[in-house]
C-alpha cells in the first residue's frame, strides 16, 4: 500500500487534519474529530503521522488565516473524484481570492452549462476544502447557497468574510 503522511494543524476554525500522498494533499478536513478523518485516509494507504512533510501546507494555512495569503501554492490530487467533479473543482481553483462565483458560473467554466445543481454537488464532495475553495462559490442570486463542510454556511460565511466577501 502506499503512504498516507497526515497532521493536525490549529486554525481559527479548530483544527485541521490534513493528509497527503506522493506529495500531493488528498484530504482536508476541519470540524470533526481525528477519528473520523483518520478512518476515512486510512483506506487510501499506510497512515504515517507527519508534520514536516505537510509542514508547507501548514504554514500555507496559518498565512491564509492571518489574512496574509491569497492562493495556495501546493499540489492538490483529485484522482480519486469523476471527470466531472474534477472539472469543477478546477474551475474553483480559479475563482480569485475574496471574488465569487455561483453555481450556474462554475458549471459552465467546467464545461457543463445548465449542470449548477451536479456542480453544488460535486463541490459537495470536495475532498480539499479551503484549498480548492467551494466556499467562493455562491447562489446566483447572491445568497451564501449551502455547505456541506463543518459548520454549514456559518463556517462558509466565515471563510468569505475572512476574504473580505460581505454578501447580504
Amino acid at each position: 500500500m502506499r503512504r498516507v503522511v497526515w497532521t493536525k494543524i490549529a486554525t481559527p476554525l479548530g483544527d485541521v487534519f490534513v493528509a497527503a500522498r506522493d506529495g500531493r494533499v488528498v484530504a482536508l478536513s476541519y470540524g470533526e474529530d481525528g477519528g473520523s478523518f483518520l478512518r476515512e485516509i486510512g483506506r487510501m494507504g499506510d497512515l504515517v503521522w507527519d508534520d514536516g512533510a505537510l509542514r508547507p501546507v501548514a504554514r500555507q494555512l496559518e498565512e491564509y488565516f492571518a489574512g496574509e495569503r491569497t492562493h495556495f501554492d501546493v499540489e492538490v490530487d483529485l484522482s480519486g473524484l469523476t471527470p466531472f467533479q474534477q472539472a469543477v473543482l478546477r474551475a474553483t481553483l480559479e475563482i480569485p481570492y475574496g471574488m465569487v462565483r455561483s453555481y450556474k458560473e462554475v458549471a459552465e467554466a467546467a464545461g457543463r452549462p445548465g449542470a449548477a445543481r451536479a456542480a453544488g454537488a460535486a463541490l459537495g464532495n470536495n475532498p480539499v476544502g479551503i484549498i480548492v475553495p467551494c466556499h467562493r462559490v455562491i447562489a446566483s442570486d447572491g445568497s451564501i447557497g449551502g455547505f456541506s463542510s463543518a459548520g454549514g454556511v456559518e463556517t462558509k460565511r466565515r471563510l468569505l468574510e475572512l476574504e473580505g466577501v460581505r454578501l447580504a
